[in-house]
């Protein structure tokens, strides 16, 4: 039974799409075959950021849409180009421009010929742009990873294939979990001198180290505790050590999937882990550099054994975009 038990535990353990890069820009398609490009700077050094992002959702009639923002607020008349030339305008009322449906394909059409797209703002005011460099790869991906490639959707690989032969959207994998309830338990300094020990954290501390945080409790339900041992930081990262208590006693909490942090001897490290009680979503989010343009984050829930993994996105890339891209997703169900 026990195997039995571990080989379901590795068949429904999350597989993450990677993040990939051409040129000026960074794609990903995740596990739903939904697919996402942002715009990247030209280098790790380059000032400013390209807010500008193209998404495709899986099967046959897959919806396009391209999405720009202003590099800072702006409220007014814009104008979209490409290599000068004005291909969408309106007033901006929002955080961002969407352009969808037949608009957002002839605007893609457009980015495939050209070298820039610029986001102008009144008076020839500029908002945002990005190179295009790259771009072209950039949907190819989108095609080939979608089905796509030979068929009427494509948006580059395009050929004779009927819409019909594009497949759908895989079904979303379902994750039963427990809704946090009753109240955290009480840690004796003895409990929590143990856990310190265990997970090695309590050394992060030691003379010159600065004094050590408190330990953060949540209830996760069904007399279970979440124990997030604080275990070092860094500049602009701090990692933590969750553990579940029960009947007095720790064990450092198990994940089906480690991504930005290792589980190295049976220890599980987050990177500024956050619980949500209302959400009861457990995250870890990793920086890589401080401007947060790169990194990964993952997003977790109870199930009564062991966390598991609803979404996760990641930016592999150091240059501009902190739209982080998503290579998997989950629905969260409440048992």
């Amino acid at each position: 039974m026990l195997i039995l038990a571990l080989l379901a535990a590795v068949q429904a353990a999350p597989a993450l799409t990677d993040v990939k890069a051409f040129g000026d820009w960074a794609v990903a398609c995740d596990n739903l075959r939904r697919c996402e490009a942002a715009a990247l700077l030209a280098s790790e050094d380059a000032d400013g950021a390209p807010p500008i992002a193209v998404v495709r959702e899986a099967g046959p009639t897959g919806a396009l849409s391209v999405t720009v923002a202003p590099d800072g607020d702006y409220k007014g008349a814009y104008r979209l180009e490409v290599d000068g030339k004005s291909l969408a305008s309106g007033n901006l009322g929002g955080a961002e421009v969407s352009v969808t449906g037949a608009a957002a394909a002839q605007l893609v059409d457009a980015m495939l010929k050209g070298q820039s797209m610029r986001l102008i703002g009144a008076d020839g005011k500029l908002l945002s742009q990005a190179s295009l460099k790259g771009i072209a790869a950039t949907l190819r991906y989108f095609d080939a990873e979608q089905g796509r490639a030979g068929g009427v959707t494509a948006l580059v690989a395009k050929g004779p294939k009927p819409a019909d032969t594009v497949p759908g959207a895989p079904a979303t994998p379902q994750v039963r979990f427990v809704r946090p309830s009753g109240a955290a338990a009480p840690l004796s300094a003895a409990l929590r001198g143990a856990m310190g020990k265990q997970s090695d954290c309590d050394s992060a501390y030691g003379e010159g180290e600065g004094e050590r945080p408190e330990t953060e409790t949540y209830p996760l339900g069904g007399g279970k505790t979440l124990a997030l041992v604080p275990c070092g930081s860094g500049a602009y990262n701090f990692s933590t050590v969750p553990f579940v208590v029960e009947g007095g006693k720790a064990v450092v909490a198990h994940f089906d999937h480690a991504s930005g942090w290792t589980e190295a001897e049976g220890v599980a490290t987050l990177v500024n882990a956050d619980w949500d009680p209302a959400k009861g979503t457990l995250s870890s989010y990793t920086k890589a550099r401080g401007l947060g343009d790169c990194g990964n984050s993952e997003s977790y829930v109870w199930d009564g054994a062991m966390f598991r993994l609803v979404e996760a996105r990641g930016m592999g890339e150091c240059r501009g975009s902190t739209n982080w891209l998503r290579m998997w997703k989950a629905e969260a169900v409440a048992r």
